[in-house]
């Protein structure tokens, strides 16, 4: 038993009688000490300044029944900060798109790319706990667009430009529905979790967009780690809707009041890569499948890897003080 650190301790002035423990109390010890060293490895259960880095080199892909496959690219970046009333604030911005390997020239995703830029960066209300929670300063985002409204229609113009900015103005002005249009994303579902989620030990139900736009399904959840890497740990959460629905009522965003006689089944994979020491958030991969009939519907998956950052040139003080 000597092995154990502070089991009986050094100090043994004044101490008559010990107590030796069962074999099978040594084992729980054993292992209790065992999952606490190990879970000092995970992040913390609330959020930090220091959780993100500051960009990550997102990859999107899009595979669906009687479609061509999409593939996106682009680069997220993320500046948190801390507010005395708020939580933190979280603004991103993303640029750097390509679309299939080539940055998109069609008039459409020009216009919707210059849209989004002049909005940008966005801020979100992000609580110690995780998850989006609201807009920061919504007024002043749909200002933003105002201001640059006039400049966007003297570079686009037409009618399925101006249809494109009443469109997109009437979306940005309704609160409720941008922030549930950012919210059922999968990059913001997948950047911004419960951070509770990496340290559950048991299976757990909570709702989950499957599609954007879409409204979330309950779905069950169970997590694995894995702890074999030098320097990350691996949080692995995998997951299926429990909740009934029809393709349709996903598709279209709307529940039915009838009961779906075909109902879609959808798997959720998310494995975060974090760092030992820093805790910070290094890598994502995710994938959602949906299956219609006994047949794969869809496949979207998503991979984000922190981008490493330069470092700065160290001065040459010698030099300096020649």
């Amino acid at each position: 038993y000597c092995e154990l650190k502070n089991l009986i301790g050094n100090d043994l002035k004044g101490i008559q009688e010990i107590l030796i423990p069962p074999k099978e109390k040594i084992s729980e010890y054993k292992e209790t000490q065992k999952n606490i060293e190990l879970s000092n490895n995970l992040p913390s259960i609330y959020l930090n300044k220091g959780f993100y880095a500051s960009s990550y080199q997102v990859t999107e892909r899009f595979e669906q029944l009687d479609k061509e496959d999409l593939e996106i690219n682009y680069l997220t970046s993320v500046a948190l900060r801390e507010t005395p009333d708020k939580g933190f604030v979280a603004e991103i911005e993303t640029t750097e798109f390509r679309k299939n390997g080539e940055s998109p020239d069609d008039k459409i995703s020009m216009l919707s790319l210059a849209c989004i830029e002049s909005v940008s960066p966005i801020s979100f209300i992000v609580p110690a706990q995780g998850k989006i929670r609201g807009l920061y300063d919504h007024k002043e985002m749909v200002k933003k667009f105002e201001n640059k409204k006039t400049d966007l229609e003297d570079l686009f113009i037409g009618d399925v430009s101006q249809f494109y900015f009443k469109k997109f103005y009437a979306s940005i002005v309704d609160e409720i529905f941008l922030l549930k249009q950012f919210s059922s994303t999968l990059l913001y579902q997948i950047l911004f979790p419960e951070m509770y989620w990496f340290r559950r030990k048991q299976e757990w139900e909570e709702k989950f967009y499957l599609t954007a736009n879409s409204f979330p399904l309950k779905c069950r959840f169970k997590m694995e780690y894995n702890y074999n890497n030098a320097d990350s740990v691996e949080i692995m959460i995998s997951g299926n809707n429990i909740e009934d629905c029809s393709l349709q009522e996903l598709i279209r965003g709307v529940k039915f009041d009838e009961a779906p006689e075909e109902k879609i089944s959808g798997e959720i994979r998310i494995v975060y890569t974090t760092h030992k020491i820093t805790k910070q958030l290094v890598q994502v991969n995710t994938e959602i499948t949906l299956w219609h009939e006994g047949e794969q519907y869809s496949k979207h998956t998503l991979s984000l890897v922190a981008k490493q950052e330069k470092e700065k040139p160290k001065r040459n003080y010698n030099t300096l003080v020649e």
